[in-house]
């Protein structure tokens, strides 16, 4: 089957982006790709399935769809992003900046997630998790002095949170100062015995600190710390996904055939995507800051997507409290989003006949506590 492309280029205030989205038949998935100033910044798979793949005119069609909609998706997110940082930048609600730059950092556009978490800083200092995220912007961006220095700035207001430790010693082993990653990486796990990221990253550190001077040729022998921790993160539930199973596999393949170039970028890849990836889902974020900031009510079909997406959470977040707040959220939304369409039958009633008594009372009442419900909405999203 041919291969189905769309490309667009936005302005997003200062910024061109260019959005390439395309199918891989063979493979059965649409990917849509951001780039800017020809760099690439993120990708976004969708699966697709047929039985055959043939080159039917309905086959074509329907894959066209897929990829169009993907398309459009990515963009009007893209859109939906700028225009709220647009629009709440003088707002004073830490976690609403926070929301916003963990949107933008899932789409790794990082200048506006450094933005918004600065943001999120000057209005709720005490806040740690907002340094976390900074410093991990920094991270990305190969800025690792400055990754340090929030780090530290963080473990100023709270010397014992083991996340920011962690994230400091990366930062730290990243910029070869191995003796303070060390230093760091241990203070973390006294804190937090059982803690797999930072075990493994003390066991890269003392590794690469025996290298120093030694080039990357020869055979390696590689800590058995090492392999302990890799072996223990991939029995874990939240590394069972197919891309964290192939980059263990290979880690531990290559270790055992004792090639120490490869070995050392593999172990370099494994640090950087286990302290840069975001461990929370983005949907309830999105879902937020759209309905509360966007500027325009969210039609019932939005609505029914988030449903849809937060429901397909359910496995994963069952037995966590908040998977269960958030369906709330969304049920009440769609409960007001028909109670305004009530609204609006009961008035096309009386509007076809003035003297329809009952539809007239049920109008009066209604509209008494249309304003409560809006009220009782931005009360609990606040």
């Amino acid at each position: 089957m041919k291969s189905i492309a769309f490309h667009s280029k936005i302005h997003l205030q200062t910024r061109e982006f260019h959005i390439h989205t395309g199918s891989v038949p063979e493979k059965q998935v649409v990917i849509s790709e951001i780039f800017e100033e020809g760099q690439f910044i993120t990708s976004h798979q969708l699966p697709f399935l047929f039985r055959e793949i043939e080159n039917t005119s309905s086959e074509i069609q329907y894959l066209k769809s897929i990829a169009k909609d993907l398309h459009e998706n990515i963009i009007d997110e893209l859109k939906m992003l700028f225009n709220i940082h647009k629009r709440i930048q003088t707002l004073k609600k830490y976690a609403a900046h926070y929301k916003l730059g963990s949107l933008f950092y899932h789409r790794n556009i990082l200048d506006e997630a450094i933005d918004n978490y600065k943001r999120t800083i000057k209005l709720q200092s005490g806040f740690i998790s907002a340094y976390v995220q900074l410093g991990k912007c920094y991270i990305k961006k190969d800025e690792y002095q400055k990754a340090v220095d929030i780090f530290e700035q963080g473990l100023k207001i709270k010397n014992d949170f083991p996340d920011l430790l962690n994230c400091l010693g990366v930062a730290l082993t990243f910029d070869k100062r191995y003796d303070m990653a060390t230093q760091v990486l241990q203070q973390a796990i006294t804190i937090k015995p059982n803690f797999h990221e930072a075990n493994l990253n003390l066991g890269i550190v003392l590794f690469l600190s025996t290298l120093e001077g030694e080039g990357e040729q020869g055979k390696a022998v590689v800590p058995s710390r090492v392999v302990r921790y890799i072996k223990a993160l991939s029995s874990l539930a939240r590394f069972k996904e197919e891309r964290w199973k192939k980059t263990f596999d290979l880690i531990l393949q290559q270790i055992e055939d004792g090639n120490l170039k490869e070995i050392l970028t593999s172990l370099r890849e494994i640090q950087y995507n286990l302290i840069t990836h975001l461990k929370i889902d983005t949907t309830i974020e999105s879902f937020y800051l759209k309905f509360m900031y966007s500027g325009r009510e969210l039609v019932y079909e939005e609505l029914e997507s988030y449903e849809k997406k937060i429901q397909n959470l359910a496995k994963k977040r069952e037995n966590f409290a908040d998977y269960w707040n958030e369906m709330g959220i969304i049920h009440i939304i769609q409960c007001r989003h028909l109670f305004l369409k009530s609204v609006s039958e009961f008035d096309k009633a009386v509007e076809l006949n003035k003297n329809y008594r009952e539809a007239a009372n049920n109008l009066e009442l209604i509209k008494n506590i249309r304003k409560g419900f809006l009220i009782l909405l931005r009360a609990i999203l606040k």
